[in-house]
């Protein structure tokens, strides 16, 4: 047994053709996916916009001006909800701040009027790709900065009114409080997921999912080349000490760690240079390379024991069947991954008996799931299905008999 698997193992690394797709091919896709998909997430997340910053003497005759911009423009601290809007640059003056928007080294300028209230000015190109497209993440910085400058110059608009009026209550415990209370929220927030999610992780989910099921034609021509009737290398083996049951677990086991090492190359990859998170989770994710490439070599083992069609067409069967379940998995963009919510809303089933799939949900499970009940659910589904497919191999491979070799 041994000996067979180090033999399937030394034939698999050789193999240009199975180094290609089960190692390399996986690392091409995801890495095209970075390429396509890299600015996916910048329209949920916020980055600080470079602002000048008029300090005439309208601004300085209002100190809370300055602290307003320093609040916007402190970094938040690790772990807080903090967000940085503005990356301050002080200028003397409007025809000064004007020049800076020209040369594109701002986006636009604060400035405050002679009423003491701060107005924002934008450049015209910035205005209009904000206009255009309103998820960027600049498009949600200029809008929060609204947002905040709207909620100042009202609270500045209120504290003038009562200065007129009554200058004694300004120090008053009644309106702090009411000033205070602008500010205030009454809603707290929560987090669903074990981490913040990621918009483009789905897609590197189904690029393993379809990277494990690869493995699976390695498993496929290894069990094939076992059998006489389809290589010389079968016949020889058929006559030799080794019992047939002994080389089957030396070709599963070898097709098992080609394809777990292959599949780890590629988790690597999309964890380091694609940037995908799972939340400390790595040693489990481990745990899922493993099952999901089990599940994967015996799926190969039951394709590879098809009785009387050649090595070239199971290997082929099995590449279509990983290429067409990928399809469910929303591998090939956003119009599949739309198909993919609305099998999981509607016909949740067809993604059960879909091993693609189940193997993409490890992933899922570990980086969207705060309990890990689910991810042991999954593992259960493909503990399953491996089970299936090792009793089909064993049924098929035990029922081929052979007039001559």
């Amino acid at each position: 047994m041994w000996n067979s698997f180090l033999i399937n193992v030394k034939t698999s690394i050789r193999n240009s053709s199975s180094l290609f797709w089960v190692l390399a091919f996986p690392v091409i896709l995801a890495s095209l996916i970075l390429g396509i998909m890299s600015d996916q997430d910048d329209g949920y997340t916020v980055t600080p916009q470079p602002f000048a910053v008029v300090a005439d003497a309208n601004w300085k005759a209002n100190p809370s001006s300055d602290q307003l911009v320093t609040a916007l423009a402190k970094a938040p601290k690790s772990g807080s909800n903090g967000t940085q809007l503005l990356k301050p640059t002080t200028v003397a003056s409007k025809a000064e701040a004007d020049r800076r928007m020209d040369n594109k080294q701002d986006i636009g300028y604060l400035y405050a009027g002679s009423d003491g209230l701060v107005t924002m000015v934008l450049s015209d190109r910035d205005a209009a790709a904000i206009q255009a497209d309103g998820t960027t993440s600049e498009a949600i910085a200029v809008s929060i900065l609204s947002s905040s400058l709207g909620r100042f110059n009202q609270t500045s608009s209120v504290a003038a009114a009562v200065a007129r009026q009554d200058p004694s209550q300004l120090a008053s415990p009644g309106f702090q409080a009411l000033v205070r209370s602008g500010g205030q929220t009454y809603t707290r927030q929560i987090q669903l997921t074990h981490i913040h999610p990621s918009m483009t992780a789905p897609y590197y989910f189904a690029v393993l999912g379809m990277a494990c099921l690869l493995g699976a034609s390695t498993a496929a021509s290894m069990i094939a080349r076992t059998q006489p009737n389809l290589s010389d290398l079968g016949a020889r083996r058929a006559c030799s000490p080794s019992s047939r049951g002994r080389q089957m677990v030396g070709a599963f086991l070898a097709a098992w760690l080609f394809s777990a090492v292959s599949l780890l190359v590629a988790y690597i990859f999309i964890r380091t240079v694609c940037g995908v998170q799972t939340g400390g989770r790595d040693p489990v994710a481990l745990l899922a390379i493993a099952v999901g490439t089990f599940m994967s070599s015996a799926f190969g083992i039951m394709m590879g024991a098809i009785p009387k069609i050649s090595t070239e067409t199971k290997v082929g069967l099995t590449v279509g069947i990983n290429c067409t379940l990928s399809t469910f998995t929303g591998l090939y963009g956003s119009p599949m991954m739309e198909l993919n919510y609305a099998i999981q809303e509607h016909a949740p089933i067809l993604h059960l008996l879909n091993p693609v799939k189940q193997v993409s949900n490890l992933f899922y499970d570990i980086v969207y799931y705060d309990s890990l009940a689910p991810f042991a659910r999954t593992c259960g589904v493909l503990a399953i299905m491996t089970a299936v497919f090792l009793a089909v191999a064993a049924l098929l491979l035990r029922k081929q008999r052979y007039e001559y070799l």
